[in-house]
């Protein structure tokens, strides 16, 4: 059970972290790159299809890492247990500054008229930047945990 628990959980996690990772390096840059217009319409066509896919992958991440963590410890799996309960508070993390950091970014900038955004348009995304970094580190720590997790398992 705990072997397959941390297959699935590895490959969750790692989907969430991957393309999280992308967007942190190859995505905003080049959206960065865009004229103003351009940024907010991408920007927004973008928050739109992203938590299609993002939220029910955080969610099922998260529970499937708890349960490894869980069914870890049960098996006397300590090592394992620990990475796994450790991997499912950066999983957390990663869930609760998407709520509460980029998402409320996100509804804000969805109001947003691509040819006249707010004058502090520049400030918000660069917010919004920073807790897209943290989110994605938590994701990318989470996967590293859970890595070292099946190396116990």
């Amino acid at each position: 059970m705990v072997s397959a628990l941390v297959v699935v959980s590895l490959v969750l996690t790692g989907l969430v972290a991957g393309t999280m990772t992308v967007g942190l390096v190859a995505v905003r840059p080049a959206l960065h790159s865009l004229p103003t217009t351009s940024y907010v319409q991408v920007k927004q066509a973008f928050d739109i299809s992203y938590p299609k896919l993002m939220k029910p992958l955080q969610i099922v991440s998260l529970v499937v890492t708890a349960a490894l963590a869980i069914a870890a410890g049960v098996d006397g799996e300590t090592t394992c247990a620990v990475l796994a309960a450790i991997a499912t508070v950066a999983v957390l993390t990663n869930i609760i500054v998407t709520v509460r950091g980029d998402l409320p970014i996100n509804n804000a900038m969805a109001t947003w008229q691509p040819a006249a955004p707010p004058s502090d348009w520049q400030a918000q995304r660069a917010r919004w930047d920073f807790f897209n970094t943290i989110r994605t580190s938590a994701a990318v720590i989470a996967l590293v945990l859970l890595a070292l997790a099946a190396t116990t398992a």
